[in-house]
Formats: C-alpha cells, sequence, structure tokens
C-alpha cells in the first residue's frame, strides 16, 4: 500500500507539471506591458559551486505586480511586455527592446515534458500491474497519492502560483542618480544641434507610433521614434532621459523599418514605459553628455 502510495504521488506530480504545461501551450495568452522594478540576486556557495538565483519583479500598467523568469536578461527600469497564460496567469515570454524570453517553449521544458510524459505512461502501467488484482484499498491507496501529488504542484500555495504578487517596490527613478553621480550636463534647444565631442546630431521629427513597416511585436509597447540627422556620429551614445516612470530602451534598426538610422540619417526608435513623457535626447556619455530638448 506505501509503494503504490509514493507511486501515485510521484505520477500525480508529473501528471500536474505536463498538463498544466500542455494546458497553457494550448490555451490563449494576452500581453501586459511593464516596467522592472526590482532587479536583485544572490549568490550561495553550494556542493556544485556559486549559486546565484534572481529576484525580477515589475509594475503593470495596471499597477500590478509581476515576477518575472528572466535572470539577468532585462535591466532596472526597463520596459518589457510581458506574455501570460491566460488560463493560468503564468509568464510564457517576455519581450524587450533588444531580447526575448522564452519561459514556456524553450527546449529544456520541451524535453522534459517529453521525458514526464513517458514516464507518466510507463508509470501508470506499472502502477496497474502491481495492483493486480485490482482492490478498493489498493486503488484508493494510488488514487490519494495521486491526488496528493497533483495538488501540490497545482495549489497555489504549492508550486500552482500564478505570476502575480500582492505589491512591487517603485520603480527608480535612475536619472536622478545619474545626475547626483554627473552633474547637470549642456542643455540644447529644441531643433538646435548637439555637439559632443566631433559628433553632431540633430532631430528633425518625433512620433509616438512605431513606424510603418516594423516588425509586428514592436505594436505591443509605447515607442517614441525620432528622425535623425547626425555628422561623425561613430560610436557615439544615443539615448532617451529616464523619468520616475522607468528609462526607454533603444530599438536595433527600429525593428526593421524602412528608413532606419543609417549613421548618418535616419529612424532612431525606443520603448519607453506607460506615462512616460520625452524630455531630452541624451548625446554622448559622461564628461561628453548632452542634453538636447524634445518638448
Amino acid at each position: 500500500m506505501a509503494v503504490l502510495l509514493v507511486t501515485g504521488i510521484v505520477l500525480g506530480f508529473i501528471a500536474a507539471f505536463a498538463g498544466r504545461w500542455t494546458a497553457e501551450g494550448m490555451a490563449g495568452t494576452y500581453d501586459l506591458r511593464a516596467v522592472i522594478s526590482v532587479a536583485d540576486s544572490t549568490t550561495t556557495e553550494g556542493q556544485n559551486g556559486p549559486h546565484t538565483t534572481h529576484e525580477i519583479v515589475a509594475v503593470a500598467e495596471n499597477a500590478r505586480a509581476v515576477e518575472l523568469p528572466t535572470g539577468e536578461a532585462f535591466g532596472l527600469a526597463e520596459p518589457v511586455v510581458v506574455g501570460l497564460s491566460s488560463l493560468t496567469d503564468r509568464v510564457l515570454s517576455v519581450r524587450g527592446a533588444d531580447e526575448v524570453v522564452e519561459a514556456h517553449h524553450p527546449w529544456e521544458k520541451i524535453t522534459a515534458m517529453s521525458i514526464g510524459g513517458v514516464v507518466l505512461v510507463l508509470g501508470v502501467a506499472v502502477a496497474f500491474s502491481v495492483t493486480r488484482p485490482v482492490t478498493v484499498r489498493k486503488s484508493l491507496s494510488f488514487l490519494a497519492g495521486f491526488v496528493f501529488g497533483a495538488y501540490v504542484v497545482l495549489a497555489p500555495l504549492g508550486f500552482g502560483w500564478t505570476a502575480y504578487r500582492e505589491a512591487a517596490d517603485p520603480v527608480p527613478n535612475l536619472w536622478e542618480y545619474r545626475r547626483e553621480a554627473w552633474g547637470p550636463p549642456p542643455v540644447i534647444g529644441k531643433g538646435q544641434a548637439a555637439v559632443s565631442g566631433d559628433s553632431t546630431v540633430r532631430v528633425l521629427d518625433s512620433r509616438a507610433e512605431p513606424p510603418e513597416g516594423a516588425e509586428a511585436w514592436l505594436g505591443g509597447f509605447h515607442v517614441l521614434a525620432l528622425r535623425v540627422e547626425t555628422s561623425r556620429l561613430g560610436d557615439t551614445a544615443l539615448e532617451l532621459s529616464a523619468d520616475e516612470h522607468g528609462a526607454p530602451r533603444r530599438v536595433e534598426d527600429c525593428a526593421g523599418a524602412p528608413g532606419a538610422f543609417d549613421g548618418t540619417a535616419g529612424l532612431v526608435c525606443f520603448v519607453v514605459p506607460s506615462g512616460y513623457q520625452p524630455k531630452y535626447l541624451v548625446v554622448g556619455e559622461l564628461d561628453r553628455e548632452v542634453l538636447l530638448t524634445l518638448q
């Protein structure tokens, strides 16, 4: 009876994990715009060397906190679009300006769930052969273990938690920290040319929408597209100032949009947090930093 109970628990675990994973893949999804407000890591020493765990929490547009299984993929105050299962509210994917993390169907999970399915079938076959001849006591023992194992996986207090958390820290204003560290840089008026070292940058136009022809995923973000012209830009950095809503991130080649910046002129695109008001284009870095006014 004890063997059947333990077998039921193990098979219940496997069945619940594989069943939930399959159901999440077949059910619908929904997207949530969010900004990362906590990006902490803790390293501990184990038998196999140091092990690092990450705590990544984002604040969504609806003010709810969402825990993200993304490790070091995204930075503090970065805007992201989180794809969640409409069935379980668990994170399936997280996309940023230049990277996407698939939390539901990377090859590791596909392999693990495939092996789990095989083990489940074989385990059920073995359990059936052990219970022969079938009795009520044997059946109830196996069934109790199976239900217990599945419950631990699916219950909210077990492994069945959703991505939502009760609360999250506010998004830090990285711009204030930057100004405290480096002081106020020169500010150039709207429409004028910003000069940083040998580089010159001028903003000709700005639009708060994804440019036509960009990849579809960019439409999930709030976007600011600037049309700029430059001379001798080289590797001089271009970014937007941050604020209390978060820190915009530049999108490489404007996600494939025609007319993207070619090193001299064209569109420069940024994904921006909800509520963000563009104030400056930051040209250059540190002691050569110049702010080009956008408003």
